[in-house]
């Protein structure tokens, strides 16, 4: 049977967040991360030096907290920026509408040597 540990996966955890979508603001983190509200739906999440994340050596999940017209809710994240990752929160109908909505966010590194 496969070990499915982190560890054996060869991966750490950077950093999380829970954000209110309102404000941006974030009662739960880790590491230093900052969080704030840009527009409607979008957010960034700031990652301080010794944490920044490169597109090849990330994984970042986010789980949006509820529905937006009923419709549940999606994210997309641009992690161009090695210190800030831009979320958008959308859904409804059309598809492509921010909404404000809570969400967490999860930034996971690969610890394998490139």
């Amino acid at each position: 049977m496969p070990n499915t540990l982190f560890d054996s996966a060869g991966l750490a955890i950077v950093a999380y967040a829970d954000v209110v979508g309102t404000d941006g603001s974030s009662a739960v983190t880790n590491s230093g991360v900052t969080t704030t509200r840009t527009g409607v739906g979008q957010y960034d999440v700031i990652l301080p030096a010794d944490k920044t994340q490169a597109q090849s050596r990330d994984i970042i999940l986010v789980t949006p907290k509820g529905t937006i017209t009923s419709v549940p809710a999606s994210a997309k994240v641009d992690d161009s920026d090695p210190a800030t990752k831009h979320v958008g929160i959308y859904g409804g109908s059309p598809l492509a509408t921010f909404a404000d909505l809570d969400f967490s966010i999860l930034i996971l590194r690969t610890i394998i040597p490139q």
